[in-house]
């Protein structure tokens, strides 16, 4: 049967993510409505620039003056309107120079490196050395009252900090895989710049500049308090702060609405980069699918699903997990029960994209904020934590512990390996530095790491791949758990190492009945410390046996699959088995079998309806309407 298909939804462009956001919309409203005013003050403004109403002087705010007068007869509204070109003018140009000069600055240096690198960070700290006030001061003694002159250097003094972040976001960008992908397809450092690096910098640099549009603000009606801009009755926003300052004594409330402005002014351009930052963000969550046929949803009592055991020390029941907002919502894993007892190990198996990283994270529930779990429950040691809800709080460290597939990432970077060891040994068994540090000093050994000494004193940067799984390793028994999610734990790990560490988790099973989660692709490692295997495909758990059972027996095609295309199984001057095809995406899941498309005993059958996971009389149990004729197939 044929793969459903998928119609592509409208993605929301930037100005419908934007709108999501109701405090940076009505600051964006604001901010609109004040810059045409103001553009439009010789129209809308009730008075004229320099239009004074003796006889209505040092008034308060009235219907022919709302927001009154200052002590000359000038309208303070007509006054801030026509202020706004004035002020908003010279802080616009600075906004400008700062991320004309910044933005490229910050990026050459950031991609770079090397030497330019050094040399612009060299000149940025020069910059940002010079005291901002004595330099504007010494170009107002040149240019005198000239405040867009004076702004133009102030765009150039504040470029470096806003350089200085553009370059950390690039130095990050560069070092992922996909630059060097790139480099290797032939396309020039203009075209990854333009490509790759661009769009990560939109949401960074809208947050700077209107970052520097405020400072520049702040700083321009300061010069101008200070009388250092244009002179009376020439409006500015400075000016007219001055004014209300002078009269602070007879009349307060001139202090409101002119230094009240400027602060919403800044204020609602902050609340405006933050709102853009973050739509810019949501760019880059998957864009909902509607789906030509969709499979439909099979009732709780008609889906089968693995039985945890009654004696488990962790059971994991019925979880469903997806990704994304609203309609957009899509699924990754659904109706997912594992059981793991003490002193057992459960190898978790399948592809990549199968679902077993989302399984393993839920069950120590740290998935992802993106990620919502739409049901499914955990019992931990005899008590229930409902996933779906919102007070999930497992027992870590000396609960569930984990360790990730990424040993670097998992480490802090400005924590050395013993802050990090000592710490967990502390925190969980409440010794004293010393005892702490004996205990750490012991994990590192039983990892297989020979200097121990030393590398309590290395930060995770000074260590290898396989040398900072061990570090993580060491950590996660540090609280000596009832239970360990271990997620690809051996892959960076040479063979003799990964023995060892195998050796560690038996012997760890051994004393405190250890139970152990064990997502892995290496049949070797299963083999060799599995008790129970669960295999998925797609989000879903389609086969459940006993280790020895499964490699004698497979049920399900694709455990089958899986075994037959096992490298270490493979003959010399033979070709190796591959498995065709590919795990199909969440969007693209089929009604019925989602293996259907990749297996070679699939039939129209297959692809009616949802395949509910049968219980075999052995009590094993497998996702497939002709499970019978695959097992009597021998292997």
């Amino acid at each position: 049967m044929s793969a459903p298909t998928l119609t592509p939804a409208r993605r929301p462009g930037l100005l419908a993510r934007f709108l999501r956001k109701p405090v940076a919309v009505v600051a964006a409203a604001f901010l609109i409505l004040l810059a045409l005013a103001c553009v439009a003050a010789p129209l809308v403004a009730p008075y004229g620039e320099s239009e004074a109403v003796l006889a209505d002087a040092s008034s308060g705010p009235s219907a022919a003056h709302l927001l009154g007068t200052d002590k000359l007869g000038y309208d303070v509204f007509s006054r801030l309107l026509h202020g706004g070109a004035h002020t908003l003018g010279p802080a616009a140009l600075a906004v400008v120079i700062a991320c004309l000069v910044g933005v490229p600055v910050g990026m050459a240096s950031g991609f770079r490196g090397g030497r330019l690198d050094r040399v612009v960070g060299w000149v940025l700290d020069g910059v940002l050395s010079i005291p901002s006030t004595i330099f504007l001061l010494a170009v107002l003694a040149v240019f005198p009252h000239d405040l867009t002159v004076a702004m133009a250097f102030f765009g150039l003094l504040i470029s470096p900090p806003v350089a200085k972040v553009v370059r950390s976001v690039v130095l990050g960008v560069r070092a992922e895989q996909y630059i060097d992908v790139a480099r290797v397809s032939g396309i020039s450092d203009v075209g990854i710049i333009w490509h790759h690096v661009r769009s990560k910098l939109a949401g960074v640099v809208v947050v700077q500049l209107t970052l520097v549009a405020g400072v520049s603000i702040l700083a321009q009606s300061g010069l101008e308090f200070l009388g250092l801009g244009p002179q009376p009755p020439t409006p500015t926003w400075g000016n007219l702060v001055g004014t209300a300052a002078d009269s602070i004594h007879q009349q307060p409330w001139l202090l409101v609405p002119t230094g009240g402005l400027i602060a919403l002014v800044v204020l609602a351009l902050w609340s405006v980069g933050d709102g853009l930052r973050d739509a810019l963000a949501e760019r880059w969550q998957g864009p909902p699918t509607t789906r030509g046929r969709r499979s439909a949803p099979v009732p709780a009592a008609a889906r089968p699903r693995p039985v945890p055991t009654a004696d488990g020390v962790l059971v994991l029941d019925g979880l469903t997990v997806s990704f994304g907002d609203g309609a957009g919502r899509t699924p990754v894993v659904q109706d997912v029960a594992v059981s793991i007892a003490a002193g057992e190990t459960v190898a978790l198996l399948g592809e990549s994209g199968c679902g077993k990283s989302v399984t393993a994270r839920a069950a120590a529930g740290l998935l992802p904020g993106a990620a919502k779990v739409d049901a499914g429950s955990v019992v931990f040691d005899g008590t229930t934590h409902d996933l779906a809800g919102p007070g999930a709080d497992l027992p870590r460290g000396a609960g569930i512990a984990m360790i990730f597939q990424e040993p670097v990432a998992a480490l802090d970077p400005s924590l050395t390996v013993g802050a990090v060891l000592t710490g967990s040994v502390r925190r969980h068994t409440g010794s004293d530095r010393a005892a702490a540090r004996a205990r750490a000093l012991e994990l590192l050994e039983q990892v297989g790491i020979r200097d121990p000494e030393s590398v309590l004193g290395r930060y995770p940067h000074e260590l290898s791949g396989g040398m900072a799984q061990r570090v993580c390793i060491a950590r996660a028994l540090a609280g000596n758990p009832k239970v360990l999610i271990a997620d690809e734990p051996t892959t960076a790990l040479d063979v003799t190492v990964q023995e060892g560490v195998l050796d560690l988790l038996r012997e760890r099973q051994a004393e405190t009945g250890l139970g152990i989660l064990f997502v892995t692709h290496d049949w070797g490692v299963v083999a060799d410390i599995a008790t129970r295997c669960v295999v998925m495909y797609a989000g879903q758990v389609v086969e459940v046996a006993g280790v020895d059972d499964l490699f004698a027996d497979a049920r399900h095609p694709y455990s089958r699959a899986l075994m037959a295309a096992n490298p270490a199984a493979a003959h010399p001057g033979e070709r190796l088995t591959a498995l065709p095809g590919r795990v199909p995406a969440p969007s693209e899941w089929p009604v019925g079998c989602r293996f259907q498309a990749r297996c070679p005993w699939a039939t129209e059958e297959c692809g009616r309806a949802p395949i509910p996971l049968t219980t075999c009389a052995d009590g094993r149990q497998v996702r497939c309407v002709r499970w019978e004729e695959v097992a009597g197939a021998g292997i």
